[in-house]
């Protein structure tokens, strides 16, 4: 049979890769499709339905992209395709009897650890029996209504899995392959937002198992063994739910037995990635890790508040999150975390919790966001009994409890709209600085002046942005206090101008990034350079010595901003300059070098990596075109979007009605669309379908009307913004002139 696996690929698709082993070998022939935004859908949708295969698989792993694929399903049969369409991930094995009965052409869903029940599926398509008679899978009975056939235990021998087919070529990091890798699956804990933990608590609950398995380490090497001698030195990202396990101890005996594996393999020398618990951390353990080549760590901060710990069930982590983040930085280890500050009973104390928290650990770059409830999450199941849970299964929304809030959660989603959530905004970007400068001190080695001076450059930055971020959350914070809340043009009018003001001082930091990465890029380029030379870096660039030679540097106090820091005038003496920025990090496209990578936490941290469809709230009958996406900045046809590997969107559903009680109730979604017009660019605002002022503001020329203007940008660096109001809301977008092609050019 022809088979079509479509999943996201923003990153070598781990789990889609391992179907793909499956089936080729039972002799079916594979093709792995990329489909990583609903812009793609309708051609994805007619190209498919022109070759025909017999089966297509969805891989809908989290609720962020559902509307994605089942709009590409009704494309499908839109466009005629005839064949076999499963699904498989977290969301439809939670969300089956919506996945199956609302009409979206879906034909199975394959529960949880699919693996045996896919290579079952095919055979019994290929051979034309009952589907019935395949367990782990739900159907369609006659009348339509949804079905489970025999349940199937979660895999207790993932050693007896075949390894992931490598379907592309690696992405890299600063000329670094990066390469995805599965030592376990599962977590042992219970946190009311985590859709991963819901979907092992189901799976248990139908088929049984342990949740928590692990491959022994000589299976883990049989699979980056080969791996390391096509690559070369490599960057291995664990994408284990959790790679430290509950014990120091037992940690550092499993990543020490996997070590010697690879030493019996001849694996020289690695960088490793991966995800903890923060009471999984000590910083014994974190010194151990960095002598085994762990560079950076996903530590679950989550919520650094005492009440939030304890409404989002954090359990013993909660004390540990500030000692997990000064051990990573003591023992020399990268890492940044996510904080879910905002939670249904969130209150202005618990903000200012986190925001001392963040005050107190500045070296660690952060972002911010609400905790959302996730199909099947005990969060969705909690607000569903309290009767405050709204939209539908494509996207749920709420509201905080406390009314004050509220009104300052809506108050950063609309300021903070894109340096939180554009997938190349600001809270996206400086959190791969760290990263970028962790790759240079573990490859190339701290022996060279550049690397040194790169490393300190990276801490400077983020710290003094980390720190304008809080600064600007403290001051939406004593807006959300001081203002009436029953005046809703003021709460608009003053959120307009914090968010403008955060966008002004975005155009800066962007540019100091721009600047940053084609430093680190040179960088990387000499030492790729003396490695071919066979100079003094060829030891450490060829990999021949063991792991523990690694350096791994404790990271000490930020020292104050010096003039030549490469920091934008904002960070040293708090003035903004419309300054913009010049050039976007490059795609991470498979097989090429993504220069320095956008790096925040990965999708499965309580954070969606896309906007919800527009229509979240409403039934799933009324599905017809994907979601736009949510960018901030729509540049069409002259840029092409970019592929990051972490994306973080606004994670407010836009479709579900918020209470009309306070201000900011239904804020709008614009986009820019841009032309090049000679000199000028001519903008125009799209995406607002209701009546709308604007406030437009760059350091060139702008002229024109509320929603088209004609921009002479001041140079390359110049920076558009625009505050667009609504009845129901702000929204403030911008566009950087380096973004747009030069006029003339096809």
């Amino acid at each position: 049979m022809h088979i079509a696996l479509v999943c996201a690929d923003l990153e070598e698709n781990l789990g889609v890769g391992l179907l793909a082993a499956i089936a080729e070998r039972a002799g079916h022939e594979v093709d792995v499709v990329a489909f990583d935004t609903g812009r793609d859908a309708p051609a994805l949708a007619r190209r498919l339905a022109h070759e025909a295969p017999d089966l297509i698989g969805l891989s809908i792993q989290f609720q962020h992209r559902a509307h994605d694929f089942l709009s590409l399903a009704r494309m499908l049969r839109e466009a005629g395709f005839q064949g076999h369409i499963s699904s498989g991930g977290q969301f439809p094995s939670l969300a089956f009897h919506e996945v199956l009965e609302r009409g979206h052409g879906v034909d199975s869903v394959i529960f949880h650890d699919g693996e045996a029940s896919f290579e079952e599926l095919l055979a019994a398509l290929d051979a034309g029996r009952d589907l019935h008679d395949v367990a782990g899978l739900a159907l369609l009975s006659d009348d339509g209504v949804t079905m489970r056939t025999a349940p199937r235990p979660l895999c207790a021998d993932l050693d007896g899995l075949p390894f992931s087919k490598r379907y592309r070529g690696h992405t890299r990091h600063l000329g670094v392959p990066f390469i995805p890798i599965m030592g376990g699956r599962g977590c042992w804990g219970r946190c009311a937002y985590c859709s991963i933990t819901a979907g092992y608590r189901d799976a248990r609950s139908h088929g049984g198992g342990a949740s928590f398995r692990l491959r022994s380490p000589a299976s883990v090497a049989d699979e980056m063994a080969p791996l390391w001698h096509e690559a070369g030195p490599s960057i291995f990202c664990f994408h284990d739910d959790n790679l430290l396990l509950p014990k120091p101890a037992a940690t550092l005996e499993r990543l020490h037995a996997i070590r010697r594996e690879l030493d019996a393999r001849g694996v020289g020398e690695i960088a490793i990635v991966g995800k903890c618990r923060p009471d999984t951390l000590t910083l014994e353990l974190a010194h151990e890790l960095s002598k085994l080549g762990v560079i950076r760590l996903y530590v679950g901060v989550e919520n650094a508040s005492e009440a939030g710990g304890r409404h989002l069930r954090r359990g013993t982590q909660q004390a540990a999150v500030g000692r997990a983040l000064e051990a990573c930085a003591e023992a020399g280890i990268f890492t940044c975390y996510n904080l879910l500050v905002f939670e249904p009973d969130c209150r202005l104390e618990d903000v200012r919790q986190n925001i001392a928290f963040v005050r107190e650990h500045l070296d660690h770059p952060f972002n911010f966001c609400r905790a959302e409830p996730y199909y099947g999450t005990p969060l969705m199941r909690d607000l569903e009994a309290r009767g405050t849970l709204t939209g539908s299964y494509l996207g749920y929304d709420y509201g905080l409890e406390d009314v004050r809030t509220e009104l300052l959660f809506r108050i950063c989603a609309a300021a903070f709209r894109e340096r939180n959530f554009a997938p190349s905004g600001v809270g996206n970007r400086y959190m791969g600085l760290g990263y970028a400068s962790k790759i240079l001190e573990h490859f190339v080695g701290t022996e060279q002046a550049s690397v040194r001076q790169t490393k300190r450059r990276a801490r400077l930055l983020a710290r003094a942005i980390a720190e304008q971020t809080v600064s600007f959350l403290e001051q939406a914070l004593a807006l959300a206090e001081s203002l009436p809340i029953d005046d809703a043009d003021a709460i608009a009018r003053e959120t307009a101008v914090l968010g403008m003001r955060i966008a002004a001082a975005d155009s800066e930091w962007h540019d100091a990034m721009d600047d940053f990465e084609a430093s680190a890029r040179a960088v990387a380029r000499q030492a790729t350079r003396e490695t071919k030379r066979g100079g003094p870096d060829v030891r450490r660039m060829a990999m021949t010595a063991a792991l523990s030679a690694s350096l791994a540097l404790s990271t000490t106090a930020c020292d104050p901003v010096p003039p030549d820091s490469g920091l934008p005038d904002a960070a040293r003496d708090g003035s903004v300059r419309d300054s913009g920025a010049r050039v976007d990090a490059a795609r991470s496209d498979s097989g090429v070098d993504s220069g320095v990578v956008v790096d925040p936490p990965p999708p499965d941290s309580g954070v969606v990596v896309d906007p919800p469809p527009p229509d979240a709230g409403r039934d799933a009958g009324m599905i017809a075109d994907p979601a736009p996406s949510d960018a901030g900045a729509a540049l069409t046809p002259d840029v092409p979007a970019r592929r990051l590997i972490d994306q973080w969107r606004d994670t407010a559903p836009k479709g579900a009605q918020r209470s009309r009680a306070i201000a900011l109730y239904a804020p709008p979604r614009p986009m820019l669309v841009a032309t090049r017009e000679g000199e000028r660019v001519r903008v125009r605002v799209q995406g607002v379908n209701t009546s709308f002022g604007a406030r437009w503001e760059a350091e060139g020329e702008v002229v024109g009307e509320v929603g088209e203007v004609m921009w002479k940008p001041a140079n390359d660096a110049d920076h558009l913004r625009v505050a667009i109001r609504t009845e129901g809301g702000v929204a403030v977008v911008s566009l950087r002139a380096s973004k747009l092609r030069p006029a003339g050019r096809s």
